[in-house]
């Protein structure tokens, strides 16, 4: 049994989506037969970095949360005004600079950092979440025991930065959720990965194949659904204007957009044809995946996207914005749904994918073959293991 750390900003047990499902998954999966410890903030909210929950070392389930206060909350326009500051200056950017954006990136909590520097020689194995944020970029020049990075990369701007070339080394192992990921990171660095792992996460089976669809042709509304944070970083703003202007197009009335999520940082549209339910419960969304007819996600930054697996085990195809390295590669790979680029792409796909039901049915089926192939707990506990295995062996 090893003791193994995770090195995380935010840790949430029930996680929906992104880095911070993947987390709890890892968690879960290696505490059944490793200690594990998981190092994070006292932050629930990735926005602010609020303190929402007490401080020091709980129990939960088979492992131990160590959590340590954030320090100062984000101010979003003064981290975006150091970041434009950064990127115009090039090269020429000084460290100031670049480390202030990180501390007004954060989560700040240097406290978590210097935990990591006295207590590092009691664990095995480290295991890093993400890339992008303070507590994994200042811990991992300090590490001198076996690690792993998870760095879910994205083909964003901050990723140019050279602060955060200590975050990817040629020497490092990391662990990628696609062949995407991996490309951007040997395009961006201009290097070849010589240690790494492709293992993603893994997405609960709670469909009963023999229960059909509510969603048929003679429905009324065709129902598109999107799932996860509604903010412009996502790409809901151009989401909802290229909606609009396909539906002034084709002035059809039978289809509705219906978005599953919490807003943040922005104004939603008002239009009636576009609903807004907010945050719903696990069982909600499954109801709602069931009864849509396709899934869209409109986000050029994705390093695995649950809310596409989730719907191809609903036998739902997906339309997904082709910008997203990732995405588009599951969709090559499954054969499971389109990608657009552009306003006129969007239009054209969306109109094939509902004026092709059968085709469109058919997507869907491929990529619930494709998730139950690659993306199920016992797969990734598996490869999980191996990745330990390997690293300690």
């Amino acid at each position: 049994m090893a003791k193994i750390l995770f090195i995380t900003p935010r840790f949430l047990q029930n996680a929906s989506g992104g880095a911070e499902k993947l987390a709890a998954d890892y968690v879960n999966i290696l505490s059944k037969t490793h200690s594990v410890t998981v190092c994070t903030t006292a932050a629930k909210n990735y926005v602010t970095w609020k303190n929402e929950f007490n401080t020091g070392i709980t129990e939960e389930n088979q492992f131990k949360v160590l959590r340590f206060p954030v320090e100062k909350t984000r101010n979003m326009n003064r981290m975006n005004q150091i970041l434009d500051r950064c990127l115009k200056a090039g090269d020429s950017v000084s460290f100031k600079d670049q480390l202030n954006f990180l501390k007004e990136q954060g989560p700040y909590c240097p406290s978590l950092v210097e935990y990591v520097r006295q207590y590092q020689s009691q664990f095995d194995l480290i295991i890093l979440i993400g890339y992008l944020y303070y507590p994994v970029v200042m811990s991992i020049p300090i590490l001198k025991v076996p690690f792993v990075i998870v760095p879910t990369f994205h083909d964003e701007p901050p990723f140019k930065l050279p602060i955060y070339k200590q975050t990817y080394l040629n020497h490092y192992f990391y662990s990628f959720n696609a062949p995407e990921e991996l490309q951007v990171y040997e395009t961006y660095t201009n290097q070849r990965a010589k240690h790494y792992f492709m293992i993603g996460t893994y997405v609960e089976d709670h469909v009963q194949p023999d229960i059909p669809s509510t969603h048929n042709q003679s429905d009324k509304k065709f129902q598109l659904l999107t799932i996860g944070r509604i903010e412009p970083a996502k790409g809901y703003p151009e989401l909802f204007l290229d909606f609009h202007d396909w539906k002034q197009l084709n002035h059809r009335s039978d289809v509705i957009l219906k978005c599953l999520g919490s807003v943040f940082s922005m104004d939603v549209s008002k239009e009636k044809d576009i609903i807004f339910p907010g945050f719903v419960t696990e069982e909600t969304k499954r109801n709602e995946i069931q009864n849509s007819y396709l899934l869209l996600n409109p986000s050029a930054y994705e390093s695995f996207s649950i809310s596409i697996m989730e719907s191809w085990l609903h036998e739902k195809p997906v339309l997904v914005n082709g910008k997203s390295s990732v995405m588009k590669g599951h969709c090559i790979r499954s054969q499971g749904g389109l990608y657009y680029s552009d306003k006129v792409s969007f239009q054209r796909m969306l109109d094939f994918l509902l004026e092709n039901p059968l085709i469109s049915n058919q997507l869907g089926k491929n990529g619930r073959k494709y998730v139950l192939s690659n993306f199920t707990e016992s797969i990734i506990q598996t490869k999980l293991n191996q990745m330990v295995s390997t690293l300690l062996g």
